[in-house]
C-alpha cells in the first residue's frame, strides 16, 4: 500500500507543476497580446498623424503657389480657415481637433489636436510653419513636421 500511495503523491505533484507551469506560459502569451495590440494601436495613430499633417501641409503649399493675389499675411490662416473651419485660431495658429476616430470635430469632442503654428523668417524670405499632433488628454506628442516654404509673388 505504501507504493501505491507514493506514487498517486508523485503524480500529483507532476500535475501540479504542469498547471503552474501552463499557467506562466498563459500569463506571459497574455502579456505579449497586450503589448502588441497597444504597439498597433500607436502605429495606427501615428499613420493617422502624419496623413493629417501631410494633407494640411499638402494644402498649405497649393495655396502658396495658386492664389497669388492674397498678401503674404493673409494666405496662412484663409487656407487653414477654408480647410479646417472647426479649427480654433488664436494668436500663435490654428488648433484643429479629432475625435478618436481621426475625424475633425470641435475641442469639445476633441481626442487629437494638430497645432499649426507658422513664423517667418526674414533672413531667407521663406514662410516657415510647424505641424504637431498631440494628444489633447495628456499632451504626448505623436507627430510633429517644420515645413518651409517659399511663397512666390505675394505684396507685402
Amino acid at each position: 500500500m505504501t507504493r501505491t500511495n507514493s506514487r498517486s503523491g508523485l503524480f500529483l505533484m507532476e500535475i501540479m507543476l504542469a498547471i503552474l507551469f501552463f499557467s506562466i506560459a498563459g500569463a506571459l502569451s497574455l502579456n505579449m497580446f497586450a503589448k502588441s495590440r497597444q504597439m498597433s494601436e500607436d502605429a495606427f495613430h501615428l499613420s493617422m498623424a502624419s496623413d493629417q499633417v501631410r494633407n494640411a501641409a499638402e494644402r498649405l503649399k497649393h495655396a502658396a503657389v495658386s492664389d497669388t493675389e492674397k498678401s503674404k499675411d493673409t494666405f496662412f490662416s484663409e487656407c487653414m480657415s477654408e480647410a479646417y473651419p472647426n479649427a480654433d485660431e488664436t494668436d500663435s495658429g490654428f488648433s484643429v481637433y479629432f475625435d478618436r476616430d481621426w475625424n475633425s470635430c470641435g475641442r469639445e469632442e476633441g481626442f487629437f489636436c494638430m497645432e499649426i503654428t507658422p513664423s517667418r523668417t526674414k533672413e531667407t524670405g521663406l514662410f516657415c510653419c510647424n505641424f504637431s499632433v498631440i494628444k489633447t488628454d495628456g499632451g504626448d506628442n505623436i507627430y510633429s513636421l517644420d515645413l518651409k516654404l517659399h511663397v512666390p509673388n505675394r505684396p507685402q
